[in-house]
């Protein structure tokens, strides 16, 4: 699935941030004159005209060398305009004589942070929690520094900290529940994504990544509501129709999702996972023949989409082309050798031509992998029992007792639940509004 950088500024946030720095009151000065082009200039960034606007700011440093309002807006021109060394000169001029302004710190940290110089954001925003430890600002920035770089435990405390300070910020809500998550800590983090929803009920970028945690959670129901409402807002949001229909597929609805996703395919041709969704979510209305060049069209655009490759060798072994299945599943197996279902089937398949070698070590991966795989050890029992290995069949068939003692379908996997790829969770990102 694309990635969305919760860091990414874009340009007109960035403008934003920018004028909001021109907001700030001039220095005093004896010139009337340098007042006006702060005007200038702040008319000038708000307009998108940034290069006039530097002119402009040159003008004022120029005649009011001591004018750190027009320094820091000229610093934050050069970040966001990836002059990074002009940008970390003049800034930290800026910071240096302001060493205890909040506002000053907050500013250049929060700057760093939506440019992704993570070092240069934790040093501002590390001193701006420093001179004011209350600051609900300084704290959620400075947690999603940490967040950013992988420190989770630093971030909770964060963001944490933010919550006891005020329990209605929305944000520490959410980037808490996105922190949880990525700690493991699934119902911690839906309790916050659910809080943060409800205190900002009109926030997509809420509603979204609480629709994907209750996907994750197993809760398909909740999230398709969710992600429903994400859709009616934004119904060119590629990424929220994907997990809509996969929601709606867990919930019985291939059709629903079959028809959301054709839109979406027609949309974006080169969408491999909606490709290999609605390969999905047409297998499941019953029309395997018609899946198939679905999960060929995904696997295509991303040969290395374990899920359509896997898709595709599964029909072709339930369908007993067990050549093209073994095909499917040997491709599978070059992405990620250790793939326990693929295994598995090259596993049986080598028992059903008496390779036995091959199957045991195939299936051997298996119950290491995933020793509650009851029809691993069941098949790694026959296979040792035709080698001559009594023991080892033995104790596979005991293994397999201890786990229910029935032996698997080979077609459970048709209408098994399906998961997200990559179930686990980004970086967060600045929730869309």
């Amino acid at each position: 699935m694309t990635a969305r950088s919760w860091r990414h500024l874009s340009w007109n946030a960035g403008l934003g941030l920018l004028a909001l720095a021109l907001a700030v009151p001039c220095s005093a000065g004896p010139q009337a004159s340098v007042d006006g082009l702060m005007k200038q200039a702040r008319t000038a960034l708000e307009a998108g005209r940034l290069r006039e606007a530097e002119a402009l700011l040159d003008q004022v440093v120029a005649a009011s060398p001591g004018n750190r309002d027009a320094q820091l807006q000229l610093g934050l021109i050069y970040l966001f305009t990836e002059r990074f060394a002009q940008a970390r000169l003049v800034l930290g001029e800026v910071a240096e004589a302001r060493p205890k302004d909040l506002a000053t710190l907050t500013q250049i940290g929060g700057a760093y942070l939506r440019v992704e110089r993570l070092v240069d954001a934790e040093r501002y925003l590390a001193q701006a929690v420093q001179v004011a430890p209350a600051s609900i600002e300084a704290n959620l920035l400075l947690g999603q520094v940490y967040s950013a770089t992988g420190r989770t435990t630093l971030a909770a405390e964060r963001f944490r900290r933010v919550i006891q300070l005020d329990p209605k910020v929305p944000h520490a809500h959410y980037y808490l529940g996105i922190t949880y998550a990525l700690e493991g800590k699934r119902q911690e983090g839906l309790d916050e994504l659910r809080t943060a929803v409800a205190l900002a009920p009109d926030n997509t970028g809420f509603r979204y990544y609480f629709g994907l945690a209750l996907i994750e959670a197993g809760n398909d129901a909740e999230a398709a509501a969710e992600l429903e409402r994400v859709v009616e807002r934004n119904p060119g949001d590629a990424e929220a129709r994907i997990n809509l229909a996969w929601a709606r597929i867990n919930v019985g609805k291939a059709r629903e999702a079959a028809t959301l996703l054709e839109k979406l395919v027609a949309e974006q041709p080169k969408n491999a996972v909606a490709w290999y969704l609605l390969g999905e979510a047409t297998r499941r209305q019953g029309e395997v023949d018609a899946a198939i060049p679905h999960y060929e069209r995904a696997a295509s655009l991303d040969p290395a989409m374990i899920d359509a490759l896997f898709s595709l060798g599964s029909v072709y072994y339930w369908r007993h082309d067990f050549d093209r299945a073994a095909g499917w599943f040997e491709r599978v197996l070059a992405v990620e050798p250790e793939h326990v279902g693929s295994n598995y089937q090259l596993g049986k398949m080598a028992l059903q031509r008496g390779q036995i070698d091959a199957a045991i070590a195939h299936l051997e991966l298996c119950t290491g992998r995933d020793p509650g795989n009851k029809g691993a050890h069941y098949q790694l029992a026959r296979a040792y029992q035709r080698r001559g290995d009594a023991e080892g069949a033995q104790r596979e068939f005991e293994a397999f007792r201890a786990l229910g003692a029935e032996v698997p379908d080979d077609s459970e996997w048709r209408e098994q639940r399906l998961e997200r790829i990559g179930t686990r969770p980004g970086r967060p990102r600045v929730p869309r509004q």
